[in-house]
């Protein structure tokens, strides 16, 4: 257990009122992150507040890290925000000393101490279309929930400096502690015949890259610079798992338009066999968003010894560090010659898969919770005092 300087809280809570399938990122952090805090304070009570749907799901997954609470207004569809704001305080503050909510919001009135994550502000520097009311929802709440939070948590420094910047919070009170490095539950692979085959893949080279499809995640540059790719290599395929959208419309509509339809492939929402079994056929990962408040789609990669190029933009260098090729996320050239680089030089490849081992080992979730109980003492101690 991590050494304490100043008594933790006796009774936590943690907000994942938010939680819904398929959430990728701020799914894992609540998987992974929880059973770490549990294991390493065994002396303090954890709950995790959750909807109702929420609950299924995870007990779906076999959960029994934490008790799971629900209450009859919390995370019903088109009330979650204001039942988050208002309901979520009066229930805890009767149950927790400290409550820590892991996505952005928190309510804004509460007797127990407040932690609230910010794992980024994409939506003030990148607003992606198809979210606009969400957007201008975050825009309201999400500053006076981050003033009046007793302790901030970020995932990097440039994503301090981001809530420091438009947000106006005191740095003196923003933790950065980074992500682990993604899930932790190990899975069989589909086998890649069958992935190919089932996904039409084709028998050549697989570029994979990780996402939610949205605009900040600069994927209609990367399908720009498969079509510069595909030129020189007829049979490459660039892979794009995940949950529809409308801007993925926009995507196909442009593989259409530049006659790279069967070079751009866009699977639903993989399992995670199929996940990994994508990891291990895939000849390079690529990440090319131009604002992320961390990437564990690199660290995934790398654990999985795909060597990995991405945008040099916001927190992606200090999460890659040396492991990585960098590329002008706004340069479709710059973008198509880092991947045909990982492509073409296999010694190359093989020495960044190398760094990538060595970089992914230094981001753990025991290390993460360490930190994180680290965030709750200050705040419980200073609200105290």
């Amino acid at each position: 257990m991590a050494s304490v300087a100043m008594p933790l809280p006796p009774r936590v809570g943690i907000n994942a009122i938010f939680l819904e399938p398929r959430m990728g990122g701020i799914e894992t952090y609540l998987r992974a992150l929880v059973p770490e805090l549990v294991r390493l304070a065994p002396d303090t009570r954890f709950c995790v507040y959750c909807s109702p749907g929420g609950r299924d799901y995870l007990e779906g997954l076999g959960w029994d890290a934490a008790p799971l609470v629900t209450h009859p207004l919390l995370g019903r569809r088109g009330t979650k925000a204001i039942t988050e704001l208002t309901v979520l305080g009066h229930v805890a503050g009767r149950e927790v000393d400290l409550l820590h909510s892991l996505a952005m919001t928190a309510p804004l009135r509460k007797r127990a101490v407040n932690v609230v994550t910010l794992a980024d502000v994409t939506w003030i520097i990148a607003p992606d279309p198809g979210e606009r009311w969400t957007a201008r929802l975050w825009r309201v709440v999400v500053p006076p929930v981050a003033r009046r939070a007793d302790r901030v948590i970020v995932h990097s420094k440039a994503g301090a400096e981001q809530v420091t910047r438009y947000l106006r919070v005191d740095p003196e009170r923003i933790d950065v502690i980074a992500h682990g490095q993604g899930a932790v539950e190990p899975v069989a692979a589909t086998p890649e015949q069958e992935l190919r085959e089932r996904l039409g893949l084709g028998q050549g080279d697989v570029v994979l890259t990780v996402s939610a499809k949205k605009v900040h995640k600069n994927l209609e540059r990367l399908v720009r610079a498969m079509a510069v790719v595909a030129g020189r290599r007829s049979d490459v395929v660039l892979v794009m798992p995940g949950n529809p959208t409308p801007h993925e419309q926009e995507l196909r509509a442009l593989a259409a338009e530049l006659g790279i339809t069967a070079n751009v492939s866009f699977p639903a929402y993989v399992d995670d066999a199929d996940l990994e079994g994508l990891y291990g056929l895939a000849r390079c990962f690529v990440f090319p968003s131009v604002n992320e408040g961390f990437g564990i789609p690199i660290l995934e990669a790398m654990r999985r010894g795909v060597p990995v190029a991405c945008a040099r933009a916001s927190a992606l260098p200090e999460v890659a560090g040396d492991a990585a090729l960098y590329f002008d996320p706004l340069s479709v050239p710059d973008m198509a010659d880092a991947i045909e680089l990982l492509l073409g030089d296999r010694d190359f490849a093989a020495e960044l898969t190398t760094r990538g081992s060595r970089r992914r080992a230094q981001f753990t979730w025991e290390r993460s919770a360490e930190r994180t109980l680290e965030s709750y003492e200050r705040a419980w101690w200073e609200r105290r005092r």
